[in-house]
């Protein structure tokens, strides 16, 4: 069987940026002082002299409101950095403790992403502790943070997968669905192509949720999870357990697997995706079909050549026409 890569420019370079972005926060790819004035660097030091954590945060929200952007987000990766490094070390490692704790509570956006960014430091120390202050911080108001603590779990499970899998399902059933969004966000950080071995977990951990019909966790789940996580980077093994999953009338089921297919970067098996796309296409239900229709656009866009003439043989097929004929309005606009 032919496997084809369906992709988008566009699309590719948004996820290149995501990709840099975990990259920093897992603590790998990205130099200390990419994008970091002198100016700024200095400041930095002056600020962990006075030896306070008051004055540092009061330091992080100066730059974001002085110098919002590219140079902000900079200076946080920088600090996040540098006392990560510190926390290595005997003689810091308490006061990096007692700062990260306190951040976790303070009112500042920038404390608690701080905190998220620092906590998994400390799980093997702290783990009861660190794990109430994760899943509190997953629960925050504000979305960035939420977004830092599902970082903050991803970091926890790479750093021993066998070990610390268990409570990333144990997460996963949380009461709140903000702390399950939290981990559905987290598995797209965990999955990763050089082990393959996760796949199967991580597969087992998103199907519970699969039929979930809190909007919170499906928009999370379908586009997002599935589709730049797990269909991105274990294609094979996602394709099979889409293709275990596609029998289910559940309307729910049905929209997360089409939707999967509407993110910008797609390396799968063209033929079986079509099957899939086919059957969800055919649903009658608006909700099902719009999502395939999504996905045939979006694989319009990517590949025209390969996809007009067989969305046109099936635009032919009544119960496909729909679909097909909202794709194709799509496409052009």
């Amino acid at each position: 069987m032919v496997t084809r890569t369906f992709s988008q420019a566009r699309g590719a370079r948004s996820v290149q940026r995501r990709a840099a972005t975990a990259a920093s926060h897992r603590g790998v790819g990205v130099e200390i002082d990419d994008g970091v004035p002198d100016y700024l660097r200095a400041q930095l030091e002056r600020t962990l002299e006075i030896d306070d954590p008051e004055a540092l945060i009061a330091t992080m929200v100066a730059v974001e409101r002085q110098r919002p952007g590219a140079e902000s987000d900079a200076f946080q990766t920088c600090i996040i950095r540098r006392l990560r490094g510190d926390s290595a070390g005997a003689a810091c490692r308490r006061k990096i403790w007692i700062w990260t704790r306190l951040c976790s509570s303070r009112p500042e956006v920038q404390a608690r992403q701080l905190a998220c960014a620092l906590l998994d430091a400390f799980w093997k120390d702290h783990r009861k502790d660190v794990e109430r202050l994760t899943l509190n911080l997953a629960r925050d108001e504000e979305h960035e943070v939420r977004l830092y603590a599902a970082s903050t779990m991803a970091r926890i499970i790479r750093s021993n997968f066998r070990a610390y899998f268990r409570y990333m399902r144990l997460w996963s059933r949380h009461a709140d669905p903000s702390v399950r969004r939290q981990v559905i966000i987290a598995t797209v950080a965990v999955a990763d192509a050089a082990h393959p071995e996760w796949a199967k977990p991580l597969l087992d951990l998103l199907e519970p949720h699969m039929s979930d019909r809190d909007p919170y966790i499906r928009r999370n789940l379908g586009p997002f999870a599935l589709g730049q996580g797990m269909l991105r980077v274990y294609p094979e093994e996602t394709l099979e357990r889409f293709e275990r999953w596609l029998p289910s009338m559940d309307e729910i089921v049905r929209w997360n697997l089409g939707m999967a297919f509407a993110t910008p970067v797609i390396p799968v098996d063209r033929e079986r995706t079509l099957l899939i796309l086919k059957s969800l296409a055919s649903d009658g239900r608006r909700f099902v079909w719009g999502a395939a229709a999504a996905a045939l656009q979006n694989l319009l866009r990517a590949d025209p050549t390969e996809m007009l003439p067989v969305l046109k043989e099936w635009q032919k097929e009544p119960e496909l026409r729909v679909a097909i004929s909202t794709a194709f309005s799509r496409s052009v606009r």
